[in-house]
């Protein structure tokens, strides 16, 4: 049976390691690679994958928000992050967020194989600085509501960030908008905001430090 794997990364000697890392664990391995998240959720809305590799810091990706989009768009499907940033508080982040693995960018072909095996056999694979006693995230209640939302008013808070007015949004994500307005009061109603702007910066509080 094909496996198909979708590699989200926009540095393409990465990807073109994690492509090879893929095909040594399953010799005809279709690996799907694009540039930024707004189209591996192109990607992901027209079919199911077998494994997401996600770049944690693609240009799009707006942190942990990407990630939960994802995992919302394959339900079911593990999804490892790809990243440089070895933070251990970031890959609890990640963990917490739904990832099924963190893999680091600077991983010997070896460790790629070895986790991406691992990985289509449902296992999970996070760097043993992972599980090491950290302080609490300093905004948990955040992040929980935000995963919250549905993939659709993830989809409209994401494009909100840009600063586009309603009508502008509604163009851009092919929606009416009526549409685009019953999803921010769905929005403000399960972050516990009142404005798009709050919405906003709780989107924002799941960005990446370096």
């Amino acid at each position: 049976m094909a496996v198909n794997i979708l590699i989200a990364d926009d540095h393409p000697i990465c990807a073109a390691a994690l492509g090879m890392a893929a095909r040594q664990v399953v010799a005809d391995a279709r690996a799907e690679h694009v540039e930024n998240l707004t189209a591996a959720l192109d990607m992901a809305s027209r079919g199911r994958f077998d494994l997401v590799l996600l770049d944690l810091k693609l240009p799009d990706a707006q942190g942990f928000a990407g990630l939960i989009a994802m995992t919302k768009a394959q339900p079911g499907v593990p999804v490892a992050i790809i990243s440089s940033v070895d933070a251990p508080a970031t890959m609890q982040q990640a963990m917490r967020h739904g990832a099924s693995g963190y893999i680091a960018k600077s991983a010997p072909m070896s460790a790629m194989i070895a986790a991406i095996r691992a990985l289509l056999a449902g296992g999970q694979v996070f760097p043993p600085e992972a599980f090491q006693d950290l302080p609490p995230s300093p905004s948990p209640a955040a992040a929980a509501r935000i995963a919250e939302l549905s993939a659709a008013q993830l989809r409209v808070l994401r494009a909100a960030a840009s600063g586009s007015a309603n009508k502008q949004l509604a163009y851009e994500l092919g929606i009416s908008e009526p549409t685009v307005k019953t999803h921010f009061a769905q929005i403000f109603r399960k972050l516990g905001v009142t404005n798009r702007t709050q919405a906003i910066l709780a989107l924002q509080s799941l960005e990446v430090e370096s």
